[in-house]
């Protein structure tokens, strides 16, 4: 009978497949992800962090990991890593019509310009104005030739070194080496593939954060942006401490001015965004007033990104807003933005939106997770 199985007939097995190694070298830790796909599925195999920042970090990472590489349960060597946002120098590049033949040589130099490093500078180039491009690929609707932009991304070859030495001492074999911005971009495109309109993501970093708009499934805007986590982090310490120290100290601290303008945040680590949301607690009213003006000023710099990109795209508007890290999940910013904004604006979840199972440790803060599940998801998106 149909549908039945024979003496003679076995049943198909499920081959598990896994994807490469991904290695996200940040600015406050290192995540390193594997995911497997079964039966019902993917799945995180592997998920690891390791805290630290600075040109020590890499050595901590094989101190870290290597002890414990066999118990990691690793399958495969091949790896895809990206380089935190901070070490990358991002320009917009205008290509007047006149001067295309000498495209190439504009962007080295703008690149030498943008990074000092003595080992020398590796850059990239993404175009970015299709939308205004004819048929003919030099002129827009009208005919007249117009300006291109390409999108310039610089890094200096001692970080990539020190990188790829990193991977290497693990046993790794590095195939891949993104900026950051486009592993964060492929997470979240696949979170919003069912959207047609212009929709954006907003990486609020801790050193550094990145404002892009997709459309159509492509990358066709990104800008770093003034505000990022450590800068909230500072805002809402220094609000939640005039709930906490008695009056003579917030004088004091009053009284110091602009020496405590320029004190450093406090080391942080795993526990400071969950002891900064317990803080919080009962003071939502008060921090949104604190962070208006803070949004406020991110939002005039997103409305002058989207009045650059509607020029170029036809009045096009932006559907959406999806947020990714340190900043993302601070205490209040995600309302604090959407209010500034006036358009939807949400955290980014995508183990959680994608339906991939994932470890309570993962699934609690997705949201730092964007970039190395989008290396991870590199060759089967």
């Amino acid at each position: 009978m149909r549908g039945t199985l024979s003496k003679k007939q076995t049943p198909v097995k499920f081959i598990t497949r896994t994807s490469p190694v991904a290695v996200h070298f940040g600015a406050l830790d290192t995540r390193l992800l594997q995911l497997k796909e079964g039966p019902t599925g993917w799945s995180v195999h592997c998920a690891e962090t390791v805290d630290g920042s600075g040109p020590a970090h890499h050595t901590a990472i094989v101190e870290t990991l290597l002890p414990r590489w066999k118990e990691l349960k690793l399958r495969g060597k091949d790896c895809l890593a990206s380089i935190s946002g901070e070490k990358i120098a991002v320009s917009l590049v205008p290509v007047e019509p006149h001067n295309r033949e000498r495209m190439q040589q504009t962007l080295k130099e703008t690149a030498m310009r943008s990074v000092a490093d003595p080992e020398g500078v590796t850059y990239r180039y993404l175009p970015l104005s299709d939308g205004l491009k004819g048929s003919d690929g030099l002129s827009g609707d009208d005919g007249i030739n117009v300006r291109e932009e390409m999108l310039l991304l610089s890094v200096g070859q001692s970080e990539l070194r020190r990188c790829t030495t990193t991977l290497e001492s693990l046993h790794l074999r590095p195939v891949s080496m993104e900026v950051s911005a486009f592993p964060l971009a492929r997470t979240m495109q696949a979170m919003q593939s069912h959207v047609t309109s212009p929709w954006g993501f907003l990486h609020l970093g801790f050193h550094h954060s990145i404002f892009g708009i997709m459309l159509g499934g492509e990358l066709r805007f990104m800008k770093p942006m003034q505000l990022t986590g450590e800068r909230l982090l500072t805002t809402l310490e220094k609000s939640l401490a005039r709930f906490e120290e008695p009056d003579s100290q917030a004088i004091a601290n009053l009284l110091s001015g602009m020496q405590e303008e320029q004190e450093p945040v406090a080391k942080v680590n795993a526990e400071t965004v969950p002891q900064i949301t317990l803080k919080a607690a009962g003071h939502a009213t008060e921090l949104l007033h604190t962070l208006r003006l803070e949004a406020e000023a991110l939002a005039q710099e997103v409305r002058a990104c989207l009045r650059h990109f509607a020029d170029r795209h036809r009045g096009a508007k932006l559907h959406n807003l999806q947020l990714a890290g340190f900043g993302a999940a601070l205490p209040e910013v995600e309302n604090a933005l959407q209010n500034a904004l006036n358009f939807p604006t949400t955290i980014a979840k995508p183990f959680t939106t994608l339906g991939i199972k994932a470890p309570e440790s993962v699934l609690a803060e997705e949201h730092l997770w964007c970039i190395p599940l989008g290396l991870a998801m590199r060759a089967y998106v």
